[in-house]
């Protein structure tokens, strides 16, 4: 016999409630599980399962355990000697740790210049390592190759226009003076290449080291930059430009002179005049003031013996030995033209421009100067026994009487059927100026 117990209504209710509370729990309980299992697992993966970052660090193997090498030096750029750089093992690279990669170490030192104007304080030079690379060629009035340390030189023939029509300068075969010393004084009054521009250029540059032609045919000039039959050998200018490293501290003066003109500007400042003229004097209204030789160059030289003339102070005049026929002053020259002092600071670099002109006929120019300071070639006005001038040179070159004639060549001036030439002896130890790019 069975016994069935039947719940009440009211029991039934309360166990279907307690059914639904436990379902619910069960399924909360599953879902926060599922939820915390996947965040464990996402941290994991993004924490944990990544490979670690490739790390560097610098090994340098000891010296000993490396081949036999030469290591190259590396000029620096001072002004003092250069010393060549330490060998440098090679670096090898080793994954394992991050660290920054060792290089060795760069130095450049740079002095500042002291002095005022445009100088510039680089190391170029001599004493870091150019030595024979400076060359020894560019003598006369330079040479077509750019090589070395050298000065560009252009030439400018005032009688024609660049599209070669004449100008107020042309003269037949030769150049009117008065126009072209109105020229050359305008140009002189800044240095300024825009004021040729309106001139014809010769083709070819030349690249000289240094400025000592004592008497050639102005013939020579148009020859050598590229344009004979094209400028007449009369009335042209050649100009030369670059900067240069003053090879002492002291204070200099550069002497020279050129026949029919020289001058020199020197840190943004005229700083000699020589020759037959001084355009810097001329003016429409009184155009013989210009000439150096004759009355009015007696009137000029007393004038600046005596400090009148404000714009050639501490100019001298100077009778050379070997430059016996520019030595008159009637006729002639009157010597060479020592001209305003200036300082210079040892390894400063400064611009310069040499200017050279040719009226027509035999031309020549010399360019010197003298160590005020440590080696002075005059004293109280009058050259010191034994001494002379130093000649201005960029390189290595040295002019001699022999390789001067055979530069000139069928441009030679002849006396009494033999070359000439004036030959003002220099001091074969001439410091260099290097030229600077």
């Amino acid at each position: 016999m069975a016994l069935h117990i039947q719940l009440s209504e009211d029991a039934e209710k309360e166990y279907n409630r307690a059914k639904m509370r436990g379902a619910l729990s069960s399924f909360g309980a599953a879902t926060a599980l599922c939820l915390a299992f996947g965040l464990t697992l996402t941290f994991t993966v993004i924490y944990y399962a990544q490979d670690p970052p490739a790390e560097f660090l610098a090994y340098v193997p000891p010296a000993e355990d490396l081949p036999p090498r030469n290591q190259p030096t590396t000029p620096q750029l001072s002004s003092k000697a250069a010393t060549p750089s330490n060998t440098v093992a090679p670096s090898v690279i080793v994954s394992t740790g991050a660290a920054p990669v060792a290089m060795a170490q760069i130095d450049i030192p740079m002095e500042d210049s002291e002095d005022d104007g445009l100088s510039i304080d680089i190391g170029i030079g001599l004493d870091t390592g150019l030595g024979e690379d400076l060359g020894d060629s560019g003598g006369g009035m330079g040479s077509s190759q750019e090589s070395g340390s050298a000065l560009r030189g252009t030439l400018y023939d005032l009688k024609q226009s660049k599209g070669g029509a004449p100008t107020k300068v042309a003269q037949g075969d030769k150049a009117n003076a008065n126009e072209l010393y109105a020229v050359i004084s305008g140009y002189l009054k800044n240095w300024s290449p825009s004021a040729l521009a309106r001139y014809y250029k010769a083709p070819t540059e030349l690249y000289a080291s240094n400025f000592f032609l004592p008497v050639a045919n102005a013939s020579l000039a148009p020859d050598a930059f590229s344009c004979k039959g094209k400028v007449k050998p009369a009335g042209w200018l050649v100009v030369y430009r670059g900067k240069v490293k003053a090879p002492v501290d002291a204070t200099i003066r550069f002497v020279g002179t050129g026949d029919d003109f020289l001058a020199v500007r020197f840190n943004g400042k005229t700083v000699l005049e020589g020759g037959y003229r001084l355009p810097s004097r001329y003016s429409r209204e009184n155009p013989g003031a210009v000439r150096i030789s004759g009355a009015e160059g007696q009137a000029y030289r007393k004038a600046i013996r005596e400090g009148k003339d404000r714009d050639h102070k501490g100019y001298e005049f100077i009778k050379y030995p070997g430059i016996d026929t520019w030595n008159d002053e009637k006729t002639e020259i009157g010597g060479l033209t020592a001209g305003a002092p200036v300082k210079v600071k040892e390894g400063s670099v400064y611009p310069i421009e040499i200017a050279i002109t040719e009226e027509g006929g035999k031309f020549g120019f010399v360019l010197m100067w003298e160590n005020m300071t440590d080696n002075p070639v005059m004293k109280d006005g009058k050259l010191q026994s034994g001494k002379k001038f130093y000649i201005f040179r960029t390189n290595f070159s040295a002019p001699t009487k022999e390789d001067t004639l055979k530069l000139i060549g069928p441009h030679a001036v002849k006396k009494d059927g033999k070359p000439m030439l004036e030959w003002p002896e220099f001091d074969p130890d001439s410091p260099i100026w290097v030229a600077v790019p």
